[in-house]
């Protein structure tokens, strides 16, 4: 299928998407080690108030087509503080292809010396929608040469351990669970699109450096089926309490510059750049991340510290 207007190396890697699905499909995050509720539903509750959050990114500006993702969270403990829930709504778009999906999470929580061990469970769906009038296709009698819309709703199920302390976390996920069916167009073949198992292991840990600085580096290793792994490796430093500054390596792609304002001790306010310095991120120009977090403290207690988690 060839695709009109600006060349699209963002639709070119969703025509792949479409026709085997060994792509990663889990929106990219740079921004992770501040609100992990998007990959790990074990997270809920670990801020011990009602935590909500709103990202918002723009992935390789220079293409047309390229992706765009909208994440709202929010999550917190019970009254009881055993249990954690969380609810989660996740917008995704790349070229002809839009998504959203809407979850609901459980955490049990156990503590454990110094901190808690969380299992976590959450379930949902997505709705998947495709505008093939967008594609020119270079053979007409291809399958998804439909000439209108289709929508799919899929179910999905994800899971996940989390430990965590007042100084460091470590945690383990796998999303879609269930190999749901991504589109209502049936491939000649019988190879159709589904959804794919993704895992996500996180760890962090926070030094005091002085009384006006903290040192605090994390990792996130992202894999999918019949799909590389990557790494992200982040620096980050904690500046009076306030101000985050740091950096991220991300594997065969490039860098991420990145910084938090923990504006009052509930408001913070979060942006990140990628530069990527492989063939796809020279073309596509940089990305950016805009996130905006609240934590409301509803049961009047001591809340954990935003320098670590």
């Amino acid at each position: 299928m060839k695709l009109r207007g600006k060349l699209s190396w963002a639709l070119i890697a969703f025509a792949a998407f479409v026709t085997k699905a060994d792509a990663q499909q889990d929106p990219q995050y740079s921004q992770y080690m501040f609100n992990q509720m998007a990959i790990n539903p074990a997270y809920a509750g670990s801020k011990e108030a009602l935590s909500t959050a709103i990202l918002l990114r723009s992935q390789w500006t220079g293409i047309d087509g390229a992706p765009k993702t909208e994440t709202f969270t929010i999550h917190g403990p019970l009254k009881k503080k055993k249990v954690g829930l969380g609810f989660t709504v996740i917008g995704d778009q790349i070229g002809p292809k839009k998504s959203i999906g809407a979850l609901g999470s459980y955490a049990y929580r156990i503590p454990i010396k110094n901190g808690k061990l969380a299992f976590g469970l959450r379930a949902g769906i997505y709705n998947y929608t495709y505008n093939w009038a967008d594609i020119t296709y270079k053979d007409a009698n291809d399958v998804y040469n439909t000439g209108n819309s289709t929508s799919i709703i899929v179910p999905t199920a994800d899971a996940g351990v989390y430990y965590y302390t007042n100084t460091m976390y470590i945690g383990l996920s796998a999303t879609h669970l269930y190999n749901g069916r991504l589109t209502s167009v049936s491939n000649q073949n019988g190879d159709n699109a589904q959804l794919s198992p993704h895992f996500f292991f996180t760890f962090g840990k926070a030094w005091a450096l002085s009384d006006k600085l903290i040192f605090s580096p994390s990792v996130v290793i992202k894999g999918a089926k019949n799909s590389p792994s990557t790494a992200d490796i982040n620096l980050c430093f904690l500046i009076k309490e306030r101000i985050w500054a740091g950096i991220s390596i991300r594997g065969s792609y490039g860098f991420v510059a990145l910084t938090q304002i923990q504006v009052t001790d509930k408001l913070r306010l979060g942006y990140a750049y990628d530069f990527g310095l492989n063939k796809i991120g020279r073309a596509g120009g940089g990305s950016h991340e805009v996130m905006i977090g609240y934590d409301f403290n509803i049961f009047k207690s001591k809340m954990m510290s935003p320098r670590y988690l």
